[in-house]
């Protein structure tokens, strides 16, 4: 039974962490953040500490004696558990993580990353294709950014038809009402379709790889093995699953890194000028506007504390690692946007041993992508200077729901 008797209550915030007015201001919020020490939430369900400044967040990435990615059961985690019961490396800890992660790591390797990258040039040509040919205006995120998923993840990566990237698409979607359960409440019956939908379409996948082995990124999963050890059909299921899920963030980082570019024309002129600055550009773009503002959560398996303040055995830890990139003691001026900034140690991807699996496909990804925007419309703007973005999304994440633009 979590105890929570003797918490500090004043160093508490009544916030809506999934709320509009949050989501709104969330820079300004995750750059309060990060001058902080933790503090608690306590309507949010289970009671939860939030951890924005740098050192805080890597403390509690690094040590997962202390802070468990296993997911508890139980009312009140349901908003946690965006797999609907499957379990992700990312939920694990220990030798069972390392041991999936070893399995995992060929599926992304730079050699692998070197093959499809020819693929995923393809396609993104194809959608600026689509954007020029649709006239003038365009929208960055529901034409360009948004399919960046369908394009790199279900057709590059995964090889997948219109009606199978649709499944997958609609399960996406119900992220918010998953993540959004209120404790003991049951999934709602459109989720419940949607999941097994998607659980039809991966066993399918999988069984069709078996029948007919290929060279490819689900090839490697089916085939994956290490000292002649190998994923159990669970493990393959929950990984290829999961997946999905975790690298369907590309866009949220996509249209961020649009609007960073698209609000600093100096900067963004540049670049077209020096296409040979865009790679550190990017990990300027992925530092101020990263994917979402909260990843996994974790759980102290003990009590203890972080930055000095109390955390008792059983607690919800929410490491922020958009906060930690906004940290002044680490990165001077924090919510300046420079592309010759050259920002080392992000934690975009985290840190530690749950540091992201794909992120050398999300960096590829977004850097083809905003090469080729650049390259090919040149003289892109915003169509209102003054733009404000709207977000939405489930907790933990700011998915633009537009970004209006014009080609010239």
């Amino acid at each position: 039974m979590l105890d929570i008797s003797r918490l500090d209550r004043s160093n508490s915030s009544e916030i809506d962490l999934a709320g509009a007015e949050f989501k709104a201001n969330a820079r300004e919020h995750l750059a309060q953040w990060a001058r902080r020490p933790p503090f608690y939430v306590f309507n949010q369900g289970p009671p939860q500490v939030i951890a924005g400044r740098y050192a805080d967040v890597r403390e509690i990435f690094e040590d997962a004696e202390r802070f468990s990615s296993a997911l508890p059961t139980g009312p009140g985690y349901e908003q946690y558990d965006k797999f609907m019961g499957s379990r992700f490396v990312t939920q694990m800890d220990g030798e069972q993580h390392g041991r999936l992660r070893r399995l995992l790591m060929p599926a992304f390797s730079m050699k692998r990353m070197a093959q499809i990258e020819e693929h995923i040039t393809a396609i993104i040509e194809s959608m600026l294709d689509n954007i020029e040919r649709g006239g003038r205006q365009f929208d960055g995120m529901t034409q360009y950014a948004a399919q960046l998923v369908v394009g790199v993840l279900l057709t590059a990566m995964l090889n997948l038809d219109a009606a199978q990237r649709k499944i997958l698409l609609e399960f996406q979607e119900l992220q918010p009402v998953i993540t959004s359960l209120k404790p003991g409440q049951p999934y709602p019956r459109e989720c419940l379709i949607a999941y097994q939908r998607a659980c039809d379409l991966v066993k399918h996948v999988i069984a069709d790889r078996r029948r007919r082995p290929r060279s490819d990124f689900l090839g490697d999963l089916v085939e994956a093995c290490d000292a002649g050890d190998r994923l159990s059909d669970t493990e393959l299921f929950d990984q290829i699953f999961g997946l999905f899920g975790a690298i369907a963030t590309t866009p949220r980082s996509a249209s961020g890194a649009l609007l960073l570019l698209y609000t600093h024309d100096s900067q963004r002129r540049e670049l077209i000028g020096d296409p040979g600055l865009i790679p550190e550009a990017l990990e300027e773009c992925l530092r101020m506007a990263g994917n979402g503002y909260f990843t996994f959560p974790r759980f102290a398996t003990r009590d203890t504390e972080v930055g000095g303040v109390a955390i008792p055995k059983g607690m919800v830890v929410r490491a922020s690692p958009q906060a930690a990139n906004y940290d002044p003691e680490v990165f001077a001026n924090p919510l300046q946007f420079d592309i010759h900034r050259h920002p080392k140690r992000i934690m975009t991807f985290g840190a530690g041993p749950h540091h992201c699996v794909g992120n050398l496909l999300g960096r590829m990804a977004l850097l083809l992508a905003i090469r080729g925007m650049l390259r090919r419309f040149p003289d892109a703007r915003l169509a209102d200077p003054a733009f404000q973005p709207v977000y939405g999304g489930a907790a933990g994440e700011l998915r633009m729901k537009s970004l209006p633009m014009l080609t010239h």
